[in-house]
């Protein structure tokens, strides 16, 4: 009788392990370990064979094996190097796993045995599957074979089985065997509270049995850790071995897993055993909150390390108190109930409290408003906005990371809902203030403008967001529409923050007596104290503050609608702008001194950089004509993902830094796989890109380049003023090439954005933002990469975009935009401009190879 077996060189292992599951360990994957990465990274090739073996060790029967980085482009030479080693060193057999049908088949020519492929699936056009399964039929090997349809990822226990049913059909004509598959029916996540995966962990097994009944020759695998991904490690360690119990008993064959982190079921504490399983099937509505109370802040290992801590929520406590934990703790499940509670305890109409009959919905004070207002105002006021202090203060210390302060925002969204159903609304409501806010015209970016407005609303502030690119005349009729009590300005851009010194030129000459909040990456305390007191002219007597945080505006904020501490707010802010003038004046007037001792030179005004190189080929691949755009709109997402900037994604753009953000940056590199799921799964990126070769002429510190019709179109660069007098068009000789590109990862990701922001789905809109914006950025290096290999550039050369010092004025973008036409790829421009969809980039490519980046 046949038995499905996998091998390596030294032992053979049944798919089918009794008892079940087989074990395929999951460390030397760089894609969720960042050992294993690491370990890449520095070619140690000796450290991964001993992580192999002691994977093994701890009970592994097959190794999960993926060096894929974005760091390193020999992703194939180094698969077949490693496999080799661990295929005569390590006795486990292999799974290759790559996103490169390349790589996949070079590592399994190396293996002498038989591994497992990981992964096969039939999304889009399914040609992972069809470049796959030859090499299944060549070398009678298995492979995981993900529910993935040309509909994205299964999610139900049907469509997982309509899935399955796709992949195994799609076989026959490759003369595939039953036990060639090995389903894996996904599983997401249970740790965010969103509706739609709350029965995730159920749907999940029902799929297991659906695919065990209907092929029961062939087998079934899952990456149990996604159950937990975004809870911490006492959590998740209970609620994957939790789920693997339920999974094996479902049918589940084998396992991608860390076999040291599981946990025999038996020894799991009965208490956290029954909140895990609560959470796996969706029993309650606060089994995700509950499960998170539970083990939150516990350091220990063990099943139970962090029961009976101090810390989780006590129904014992008064309802204002469970408010403030629940806020500061980021558990959103009970909190709109203690809020009702806590209102009724202050007002003292318990009595009045009436319940829902099934429990869906929190409780209601049958009381009228005008008896409920004052203690609503109160239980805001000494509940849930210190809640949010307290988050503020955490976030400055860097004990939170913005995510998480997010969270915190959507709980306090959801408490002050439900309070507000108790104020007598013609007394104003629970407003402490109110704040004009917009990001300053020509500025198409509003990140930061919309976190501002989530921090400034969930802290009792009443806000009118105007948008972006917001007019000056639109900014002061809204001023005097509401009269508020301060004013908030955003830019991104140093061009744009110019806006904010004609606003505060326009407030002092007529009079508008505002204070200022200026906030935004492009500006600084420097910038602001020059805006408050321009030469010649005398002190922005109502301020002008540079916010770098949304804490810092909030604690402004705070100042300038307390009488008793606006005064001393004030006076502090005048002397410390006083002090900046003198300062300034004293560096003026050294430097004039120095200037005049100096003996009279003829100014230097051209580079000292004189090399002129070869003129290079416009195109490699013949396919390129001069003058001519090439569009293309079919980038596969995999290219970006590949040369995405995890450093500057996961500490930029996500804010994971301080003790808190090194923590997490394993559960950032899970998270980042997947949103890269999602955003590949509801197609929310649409990368356009549009690139072509010009000849052109430098002369002096001006670039001309000819169009298609032979019209001069002039670029001018500045000049550095340092001693090597650099200038963009320096790297340009009189009959040169030039190349042109610009990219966009589309526009449906902003109106996703907008309508999460409008839904209050801050943390969710954060990390899209977040990606989209370093996408872009992987996408412009991919078309990069492109142009300097038809170009036959294979050293130096760089990419220059337009903002930065080297080539500041993004006014250019219009001569970009005459020769490139992006228009036709869906990019256009602000007056000012800037470039629509938001997530976009253009940039110039210069070919020099001593070309380096440089200010001015």
């Amino acid at each position: 009788m046949f038995t499905p077996r996998v091998s390596s060189a030294l032992r053979a292992v049944d798919l089918k392990q009794i008892p079940p599951p087989m074990i395929i360990g999951e460390r030397l994957n760089t894609q969720g370990s960042l050992k294993a990465k690491q370990m890449v990274l520095d070619d140690d090739y000796d450290g991964l064979v001993n992580l192999g073996r002691t994977q093994v060790a701890d009970g592994a029967h097959c190794l999960d094996v993926c060096v894929a980085t974005t760091e390193r482009s020999d992703e194939l030479q180094f698969m077949t190097n490693l496999v080799k080693r661990l295929s005569h060193e390590v006795e486990a057999p292999l799974v290759v796993d790559s996103t490169d049908p390349a790589v996949i088949r070079a590592a399994v020519r190396q293996i002498p045995g038989r591994p497992i492929i990981n992964s096969i699936n039939m999304e889009g056009d399914g040609t992972r599957f069809t470049k796959l399964a030859p090499l299944m039929a060549e070398y009678g090997i298995p492979a995981v074979a993900l529910c993935i349809g040309p509909d994205g990822m299964a999610k139900t226990a049907d469509q997982k089985l309509a899935t399955a049913r796709l992949l195994f059909d799609g076989g026959a004509k490759y003369g595939l065997a039953p036990w060639q598959y090995v389903f894996d029916v996904l599983t997401f996540t249970l740790a965010t509270g969103e509706e739609e995966f709350r029965g995730a962990g159920r749907e999940t097994l029902e799929g297991i049995k659906l695919v065990k009944e209907e092929f029961p020759d062939s087998f079934t695998v899952l990456g149990v850790s996604n159950i937990s991904f975004g809870l911490g490690r006492n959590a998740r360690r209970v609620l994957n071995s939790v789920f693997l119990y339920h999974a094996v008993e479902a049918g589940l064959d084998a396992a991608i897993i860390n076999a040291r982190e599981m946990i025999p079921y038996p020894e799991i504490d009965a208490t956290a055993r029954r909140l895990a399983e609560d959470l796996i099937y969706d029993r309650t509505k606060d089994a995700l909150p509950n499960l998170i109370s539970h083990f939150e802040g516990g350091g220990g290992s063990g099943p139970s390390a962090s029961s009976g801590r101090g810390v989780d929520v006590d129904m014992s406590w008064p309802p204002a108190r469970r408010a403030n934990f629940r806020i500061i703790n980021r558990l959103a499940g009970g909190i709109k109930t203690d809020v009702v509670l806590a209102i009724a305890e202050q007002a003292g109409l318990e009595s009045s409290v009436t319940y829902d009959a099934d429990g869906d919905k929190p409780p209601i004070i049958d009381a009228p408003p005008r008896e409920t207002h004052d203690a609503a105002i109160r239980t805001l006021n000494e509940s849930l906005l210190p809640a949010m202090k307290e988050v503020g203060d955490k976030f400055g210390s860097g004990e939170l990371i913005l995510p998480f302060v997010l969270k915190s925002a959507e709980c306090m969204k959801s408490a002050v809902e439900e309070l507000e159903k108790y104020l007598v609304r013609e007394e104003g409501g629970a407003s402490k203030g109110v704040l004009v806010l917009g990001t300053v015209y020509g500025d198409v970016h509003d990140i930061g403008k919309n976190l501002v407005k989530t921090i400034f609303a969930n802290n009792g502030y009443e806000v009118h967001d105007l948008g972006k690119q917001v007019p000056l005349q639109r900014f002061f009729e809204k001023i005097k529409e509401v009269s508020p009590d301060a004013v908030g300005l955003s830019a991104l851009l140093v061009s744009t923050s110019k806006q904010m010194q004609l606003f505060v030129e326009h407030a002092r000459d007529y009079d508008i007596g505002i204070p200022v909040l200026c906030g935004g990456a492009a500006i600084n305390s420097s910038y602001i104290n020059r805006i408050a007191m321009p030469e010649g002219s005398s002190l922005y007597g109502p301020g002008v503050f540079y916010c770098n945080t949304m804490f810092d505006g909030l604690r402004v904020m705070d100042s300038l609608v307390d009488p008793a501490q606006k005064p001393e707010l004030l006076a502090g802010w005048e002397k410390r702008v006083a002090e900046w003038d003198r300062k300034q004046r004293s560096v003026q007037a050294a430097a004039a001194t120095t200037d005049a001792a100096k003996p009279a030179t003829p100014e230097a005004t051209a580079s000292t950089r004189s090399r002129v190189v070869p003129v290079p080929p416009p195109a490699g691949t013949g396919r390129v004509d001069l003058g001519v755009p090439v569009r293309i709109s079919d980038v596969p997402m995999a290219h970006v993902w590949d040369l995405l900037d995890r450093r500057s994604l996961f500490k930029l753009s996500w804010g994971v830094r301080g003790r808190t953000g090194k923590a997490s940056e394993r559960d950032h590199e899970e998270l980042l796989r997947e949103w890269q799921e999602r955003v590949d799964d509801e197609q929310l990126f649409a990368p356009e890109v549009v690139y072509a070769y010009f000849k052109c002429h430098g002369r002096g510190s001006t670039l001309e380049v000819e169009d298609r019709l032979g019209n001069l179109v002039k670029f001018t660069f500045p000049r550095s003023q340092r001693p090597e007098r650099l200038c963009l068009a320096d790297y340009f000789g009189p009959d040169d090439i030039v190349a042109l590109q610009a990219v966009t990862v589309g526009s449906k990701v902003s109106d996703v954005l907008d309508d999460w922001n409008a839904h209050d789905r801050y943390s969710d809109a954060y990390y899209l933002h977040g990606l989209a914006v370093e996408a872009s950025e992987a996408l412009a290096e991919w078309t990069n990469k492109m142009i300097m290999g038809e170009m036959g550039i294979n050293r130096g050369g760089l990419r220059y975009s337009w903002g930065y010092p080297s080539c500041p004025d993004i006014a250019q973008h219009a001569l970009l935009w005459h020769l490139l036409e992006p228009e036709r790829s869906g990019m256009t421009l602000t007056e000012s401009g800037q470039i629509v969809p938001e997530h976009s980039t253009a940039a110039i490519v210069v070919h020099h190879p001593d070309a380096r980046y440089f200010v001015l």
